[in-house]
């Protein structure tokens, strides 16, 4: 079982027991995750975005709905999302 990754187009493997939902790292792209789902017995992925903690530089996985404008928390405190260039980034809010 494979997917296509969505930026580079190379084809991963998925390790035995991949359940939809699941993030696998594109070992070409840096730092992409691939959140992957099976739908009818075929397997696709999408980015699944992420994003640093400007206080303490964790990389969290952002949901599949984010849009800019969401708060996120880490730290202790509230972070809003920005889009810009095809990457978000956290700012204190």
């Amino acid at each position: 079982m494979t997917v296509r990754c969505p930026d580079c187009g190379e084809e991963i493997g998925l390790l035995p027991g991949a359940t939809s939902g699941d993030l696998l790292d594109c070992p070409n792209c840096a730092g992409h995750a691939l959140r992957i789902r099976e739908e009818g017995g075929q397997w696709s992925a999408t980015l699944a975005y992420r994003v640093s903690c400007p206080d303490c530089d964790a990389v969290l996985t952002l949901p599949e709905d984010v849009k800019a404008g969401d708060l996120i928390d880490c730290c202790g405190r509230k972070y809003r999302l920005t889009f810009e260039y095809g990457a978000y980034a956290a700012e204190a809010s």
